[in-house]
């Protein structure tokens, strides 16, 4: 049968596989099968192979080579270990130093107290006295004391043992008291009408800030571990009855019941709550009684 005018040609069937046939057929590079045939017409053997010794050396030496190297890149375990325990005790050193100079802070922070009493006792009268004494409670500058409650919370219990620590990054971090939840749970603590407010000691005030530091949560930049104890000053019955009923208050309750958390909240007839190691003067401003350029404004920078 004639083929209609104007159609395809017809292909044979393995012309598009002429690559791969060549590549079967000829499966040595033309220079690499130019030279085992002038060494087969020169009597010696197509291929030294695997078995040449210029070889045999070279792995060998290159074996040396990246046995040698590893070894030099491989920090010693006791290396490590010393240089491990050495930031431990520098770590704890100078958290020692800044205890100890917040200590010192904080007794001449008492003695400024002390001294501006003395003064406007002599001055004003007790109504600057109290003045001050409030503004000092509300910036956390001195230890306050009273009724108020109690907060503990602590990581879920595990296999291993009470509230494992286990944060990781293998998705048991849920488990763990996050500086989420010491946020959450301290702003309800303020709506509810608490009136000073501290973690495992670290006063809280109006420019402190809870973080999460890696595995760790830290306050005002100074870590702290669990449990984490939330002491608050203030009427305990109706703050905690104003929390309860709050967002921060339903928070807290599924805490326990969603990630198995340790909450216990409890009701204190005296909580001790020291004043804040890093309130700082900001502004001050001279009484118009005492000076004669009222208008002037001293700024001292933190």
């Amino acid at each position: 049968m004639n083929e209609p005018s104007g159609s395809r040609p017809v292909r044979h069937p393995g012309s598009s596989m002429a690559l791969l046939t060549d590549l079967m057929d000829h499966p040595l590079d033309p220079g690499y099968q130019e030279a085992a045939d002038r060494r087969r017409a020169a009597g010696e053997p197509t291929s030294r192979g695997l078995r040449s010794p210029v070889l045999v050396v070279t792995a060998v030496l290159i074996g040396v080579l990246l046995v040698v190297a590893a070894q030099t890149l491989r920090l010693p375990q006791d290396a490590a270990d010393r240089e491990r325990d050495q930031l431990i005790g520098q770590i704890h050193s100078q958290q020692s130093a800044i205890d100890r100079k917040s200590g010192a802070i904080s007794g001449l922070q008492a003695e400024i107290s002390a001294s501006q009493r003395k003064v406007l006792d002599q001055g004003e009268g007790p109504s600057l006295v109290d003045q001050l004494a409030r503004t000092e409670q509300a910036a956390g500058a001195v230890a306050v004391h009273g009724p108020g409650l109690e907060l503990t919370l602590d990581d879920a219990r595990t296999d291993a043992g009470v509230g494992e620590d286990d944060k990781n990054g293998s998705g048991e971090e849920q488990s763990s008291v996050t500086s989420t939840d010491l946020q959450i749970l301290t702003n309800g603590l303020w709506q509810a009408g608490a009136e000073a407010i501290s973690i495992n000691g670290q006063r809280l005030t109006s420019t402190s800030s809870i973080r999460f530091a890696g595995p760790a949560i830290t306050v005002d930049f100074r870590p702290i571990s669990r449990p984490y104890v939330v002491s608050v000053v203030g009427e305990p019955v109706q703050m905690r009855k104003r929390f309860e009923a709050g967002p921060s208050g339903s928070y807290l309750k599924s805490l326990p019941s969603q990630f198995d958390l340790q909450v216990k909240m409890t009701n204190k007839g005296d909580v001790q709550i020291p004043a804040s190691a890093s309130s700082l003067l900001q502004y001050a401003k001279p009484s118009p009684s005492t000076t004669a350029s009222p208008s002037t404004t001293q700024k001292e920078t933190p």
